[in-house]
């Protein structure tokens, strides 16, 4: 089977679900954002502080760069992973699971949560903006695309892998 790959918005639900997909398939979980903190030293917030955005996605890239290459995984990327050629061209041959969530229930999920710093600003608005801006990026990478409001984790797993079976990208 080919690698799987999560994408969509930070606070959809990408390594919560990405987790249990893993499990339920008996494959292999890699969640990018703990490797780039590992990899840093430091929470993503402060690697955006003290060194820049920039230097963080060179950060993710090369965290991506080292982990694409093994076999029977699924990985959860971060929320801008999509957003950046280089990256998809990493990714090219995984099947893309998209999840999605209103701008409502990303900031309810995120409200509390400081370590996100493209959300310092946390708003339905700015949430609604940042999906806008990203839509294209998202869509065009997507193989499958699953909605998260109003589920379970465990709902939202069964309904990924229902679709990687109608797909017929899984037995």
């Amino acid at each position: 089977m080919k690698n799987i790959a999560f994408i969509g918005m930070m606070g959809c639900g990408k390594t919560v679900t990405s987790r249990v997909v893993a499990e339920k398939l008996g494959m292999s979980f890699l969640d990018i954002d703990d490797c780039i903190v590992a990899k840093m030293g430091m929470p993503i917030s402060v690697a955006f502080l003290q060194l820049g955005e920039k230097t963080f996605r060179d950060h993710e890239y090369d965290i991506m760069c080292s982990v694409v290459w093994q076999e029977n995984f699924v990985i959860s990327c971060g929320g801008g992973i999509p957003l950046f050629p280089r990256n998809m061209e990493l990714i090219k041959d995984f099947i893309k699971v998209r999840l999605t969530a209103s701008p409502e229930v990303i900031y309810d999920r995120t409200k509390d949560d400081f370590a996100r710093p493209l959300l310092k600003d946390n708003s339905p608005a700015k949430i609604a903006q940042m999906i806008a801006e990203r839509e294209e990026a998202y869509s065009a990478a997507a193989d499958i695309t699953v909605d998260t409001v109003g589920k379970t984790v465990e709902e939202v797993a069964d309904e990924v892998i229902a679709q990687l079976k109608a797909k017929g990208y899984i037995d």
